[in-house]
């Protein structure tokens, strides 16, 4: 009977994370900003959570990070690129967990880019995503 739980337990753990795109598990990391609120940048991620737990089956996101720096660095291009008038960067670290048609199994992918843009106060649409 212990033998048959743990392999229903097994089984359960391994398709959890071969499903849908796991972003709850996520540190998230909010650095010091002089540009944007805590809340903005929070509204920005969960733009993130979404598209990650929607479109990146088999992936379980690790980290999702705010970076002003890294951000402002490259902030004004995007909101030009996408004629806006701000722009965030935010980068995430996903392990691949099961079957993706693009990404290798068993890979971890570290400092890939999210980037978002919206009219001042508007709300965050998410543009593209991948390495920068």
């Amino acid at each position: 009977m212990k033998k048959i739980l743990a392999v229903i337990l097994a089984a359960v753990l391994v398709l959890s994370f071969c499903g849908c795109g796991i972003p709850f598990t996520a540190e998230k990391i909010i650095g010091d900003s002089k540009i944007y609120s805590e809340r903005d940048i929070e509204k920005a991620m969960n733009r993130v959570y979404s598209k990650f737990g929607r479109d990146f089956e088999g992936c379980v996101l690790l980290e999702l990070e705010y970076d002003e720096e890294y951000s402002k660095a490259r902030m004004y291009d995007w909101a030009d690129q996408y004629d806006a008038d701000e722009a965030i960067i935010l980068l995430s670290k996903f392990y691949v967990a099961g079957e993706n048609g693009s990404l290798a199994l068993g890979e971890t992918y570290s400092k890939w880019n999210w980037i978002l843009v919206r009219d001042f106060g508007g709300a965050w649409e998410l543009m593209t995503w991948g390495y920068g």
